[in-house]
């Protein structure tokens, strides 16, 4: 097989519309988390006011993310898409309108946040299920190194960014206008997508629930699958809460002006993010996907451990650009697996199970460390961050959980 370069799925008039699309589906998102915040700040909002808000996108997508897998499964890829963007969209363009007019009120910027959420949990699955119609097998590592490394450039960076520049020289509601006007452009994209993968007419259709239960069920009997998803979740729950909650306090206690050094070493682990993926998009996906996977993710978890002995920003800023750029390579290796490997007619569900462990696992990682913080030291909380995923995957190896490089292996 011959090497692919990370760009080149984009001269494929197939896949172009799919990536522009889900390019702005992403600065969406990313603009959207910044202008709900602004917005109820807009309206005299305190600190609870605004939690109170901005955790109903975190309450859509969560409860909407198992029911997309389904979707996606049975509906039209495309069409899902489209609804996504369009639904979002108008959301977006109605509340800024009635913001403009002086008529948004909490309660309302809480059931945009729900719809928006919920919505957006739609999109990557149907996303993910409709990748693998419209590429060969080979550009795989290639769609998704661009899409890993579109995710930290726009989501994190650019769309931020520049909603946060209209804002301040406008009002809050421009940025959701320009929010709006972005997403109606993905739906035009999206609708341009060829139709392909169309759902099978002539099968009979079952319950919603048992659909959702062959998803369980495929990921609790497919070895890969299984040890995949495992690792990642307690990955996630080890290493979530102490770079959001530990971190912060611990560069804002050491350092005269913490913030500003906190969002610096975040944006080395964007940049190691960005870095990582495009390097993985431009290789081919390993035989032995599992080890690699699982051993690339574990040894990149491995510098969290740095702040347990120092607060040098320029030594955890590399850190954390290392662990980025692990995480990036797994992802690409971690989705390129998913669409080639998984039956088609499994996909949208599989990606939704694995989505909804990995957002459910965040929250509850935040949680934890907050209330053991108090009776454990800040160290030993970094230090299990870089040194549980390494244990577990030495556990997963000697119990013979990544040792089949064969996708279909029980």
């Amino acid at each position: 097989m011959t090497s692919i370069t990370a760009l080149a799925p984009l001269s494929s008039p197939r896949y172009r519309p799919l990536f522009l699309a889900m390019v702005l589906a992403i600065f969406g998102q990313g603009a959207w988390n910044l202008y709900l915040a602004m917005q109820v700040l807009e309206l005299g909002a305190d600190p609870p006011t605004l939690a109170g808000v901005v955790m109903w996108s975190g309450v859509g997508l969560l409860a909407a993310s198992l029911p997309a897998g389904v979707v996606a499964d049975r509906l039209s890829k495309k069409g899902i898409l489209v609804a996504v963007l369009v639904v979002n969209a108008v959301a977006a363009g109605v509340v800024s309108g009635l913001a403009t007019m002086g008529a948004a009120q909490y309660w309302l910027l809480g059931l945009s946040a729900l719809i928006v959420g919920a919505s957006t949990a739609f999109f990557f699955p149907a996303y993910t299920a409709l990748v693998p119609l419209l590429v060969e097998e080979e550009q795989l590592m290639a769609v998704n190194g661009l899409e890993g490394a579109t995710r930290p450039v726009v989501g994190q960076a650019l769309a931020p960014a520049l909603t946060g520049a209209v804002i301040g020289a406008t009002t809050p509601p421009a940025g959701g206008l320009l929010i709006a006007l972005s997403l109606a452009a993905g739906a035009v994209l999206a609708a341009r997508l060829p139709a392909v993968g169309p759902p099978d007419t002539n099968a009979a259709p079952q319950h919603p629930f048992r659909d959702l239960a062959e998803g369980f069920t495929y990921v609790l009997r497919t070895r890969w699958v299984r040890s995949s998803v495992l690792f990642a979740a307690v990955m996630g729950l080890v290493t979530t809460g102490v770079l959001e909650v530990l971190l912060p306090v611990l560069l804002r206690d050491g350092h005269e002006n913490g913030a500003a050094v906190y969002g610096a070493v975040l944006a080395a682990l964007g940049v190691g993010g960005l870095v990582g993926s495009l390097i993985a998009g431009g290789m081919e996906a390993p035989r032995r996907f599992l080890p690699v996977m699982v051993g690339v993710w574990a040894l990149a978890c491995v510098p969290l451990a740095l702040p347990a002995w120092t607060l040098n920003p320029w030594i955890i800023g590399a850190g954390l650009m290392l662990y980025g750029a692990g995480i990036g390579v797994g992802m690409v290796i971690w989705g390129t697996v998913l669409q080639a490997h998984v039956p088609l007619d499994m996909l949208g569900r599989v990606a939704s199970l694995d989505f909804f462990v990995s957002i459910a696992f965040m929250p509850l990682s935040v949680g934890l460390v907050g209330a053991v913080s108090a009776t454990v030291a800040p160290g030993a909380l970094f230090v299990a961050a870089g040194m549980v995923p390494l244990a577990l995957a030495g556990v997963l190896a000697l119990a013979g959980q990544l040792r089949s490089d064969e996708p279909h292996a029980a």
